[in-house]
């Protein structure tokens, strides 16, 4: 188990070494850091440089004289606004070091003074930009500072900032403090940020908005604060998907050329349809048209193909729609992708999950894959990967929906040794994909324990 240390405790070991041992704060710090180390202790939350700043004599810490500049700065008039955003910077740069120099910065007042610069300076598009830097940097997995004063200023920006780069800097703030922070969700979409969000989406949005709106969207809808027993994350991800999922498919047709906001968009949309009707306006948005424009562009994009493959396995939870996923014809770009990119495991697991869903309980859909090459690639993939457990239980799950409902097509997986691989991945992983081996070995028609 590892062991760890307050700020507080190793400041006193510090001190205690300066008046026992007659050294100078710098070898003072040294030895207190070899003590811990030496005893097992985990110093990556402690700011070594931190005591100094009680200690008569010794270099003040830059972070904590920075703080205090600035809180004397922005009190003067005239405003010096080049010294202030040099200051900025310098707490950017000193909360981007660790986390514990976060945790440093939060202990000296850091967040607070941000939260002063951004109320006054928010007619002053430099300022109110290095000072957003320089919260993101504080906050960015640190997100228990956010308190309601926060949260009204964010609102308070993109009511009334017009500047694309503040936007962005505002909607990467807001993301930050949403992710593993249960509360800090909930209370941002209390405040209506979803009228905000849907305001910035529009028609003429540039693609950072974009991408920055769909950050927001998503950590909306995390459930990753392990300190809540249950969330809100599928009321929120209704609650978007009702406002912003046919502004964000119409959008992937206006973006077909920008990657990287195509994958935002993707990755959202994924996110968002977690009830059988938001599937339903995907697919009548013209959603399967632009998944296959996307895998005809971008045939050597192993991102790209992968997020297009997670996104059909999504629609495909909606029985329509899963039919009309084979019938648009598909089956033929999900196949090819796997088989260009049999190296990426990532790709490999999604195919096979994405043509699990599309032919549970679904024959017709079954016979397409099949036809189209799914044994090869789904075993030719399991040979690869092997050693990743997560590949082997989701090619399982891609050979049992296959064959359940149709016998017939037990023959081609049988040939290409279908048999063989899933009781060597019994072997190797064990209880990892034990139970779903085994059920395809069942519906393959091989006796098994």
């Amino acid at each position: 188990m590892v062991r760890v240390i307050t700020q507080e405790t190793f400041d006193d070991v510090v001190k205690e070494n300066m008046e026992e041992f007659d050294m100078s704060p710098e070898e003072a710090v040294q030895e207190a850091v070899q003590q811990f180390e030496a005893q097992g202790v985990d110093l990556s939350n402690i700011v070594k440089e931190a005591v100094m700043d009680s200690i008569p004599g010794a270099s003040r810490n830059e972070l904590t004289a920075t703080i205090n500049n600035l809180s004397e700065l922005i009190k003067k008039s005239p405003r010096q606004d080049d010294t202030i955003i040099e200051e900025l910077l310098t707490v950017k740069e000193e909360c981007n070091k660790s986390i514990a120099h976060k945790v440093f910065a939060a202990k000296i007042g850091t967040y607070n003074v941000l939260l002063d610069i951004l109320e006054m300076c928010q007619s002053s598009n430099d300022i109110a930009n290095a000072a957003l830097s320089a919260m993101i940097a504080l906050m960015a997995g640190h997100p228990d500072l956010l308190n309601e004063r926060g949260i009204q200023i964010i609102i308070s920006y993109l009511d009334n900032v017009n500047d694309e780069c503040i936007q962005k800097k505002v909607l990467e703030w807001t993301k930050e403090c949403c992710i593993k922070h249960e509360q800090n969700r909930q209370d941002i979409f209390a405040m209506k940020i979803l009228t905000r969000l849907k305001v910035l989406l529009h028609q003429d949005a540039p693609p950072g908005i974009v991408r920055g709106v769909c950050g927001v969207a998503r950590a909306l809808v995390l459930d990753d604060d392990i300190r809540v027993q249950f969330g809100k994350s599928h009321d929120h991800a209704r609650a978007l998907a009702e406002e912003i999922l046919c502004t964000l498919t119409d959008l992937l047709k206006k973006f077909h050329g920008d990657k990287d906001t195509v994958c935002d968009v993707i990755l959202t949309l994924t996110a968002l349809i977690v009830r059988n009707e938001f599937c339903q306006i995907v697919e009548e948005a013209g959603g399967l048209t632009f998944i296959m424009d996307v895998m005809v562009h971008y045939p050597d994009s192993e991102k790209l193909n992968r997020l297009c493959l997670k996104l059909v396995k999504g629609l495909a939870g909606n029985d329509n729609v899963k039919i009309k996923i084979i019938k648009h014809g598909i089956a033929p770009f999900l196949i090819s992708a796997m088989h260009r990119h049999e190296a990426s495991a990532g790709l490999v697991g999604a195919g096979c999950t994405a043509m699990a869903a599309l032919t549970l309980k679904c024959p017709t859909n079954a016979k397409v894959l099949y036809d189209d090459g799914a044994p090869e690639v789904i075993l030719q993939g399991m040979k690869i990967h092997l050693n990743d457990s997560s590949v082997q239980k989701q090619g399982s799950w891609a050979i049992r929906n296959i064959v359940s409902r149709d016998k017939s097509l037990v023959t081609g997986f049988l040939k290409l040794e279908a048999e063989e691989i899933l009781k060597c991945a019994i072997k190797i992983h064990g209880n990892k994909c034990e139970f779903d081996a085994k059920a395809a070995l069942r519906d393959l028609g091989i006796d098994v324990e």
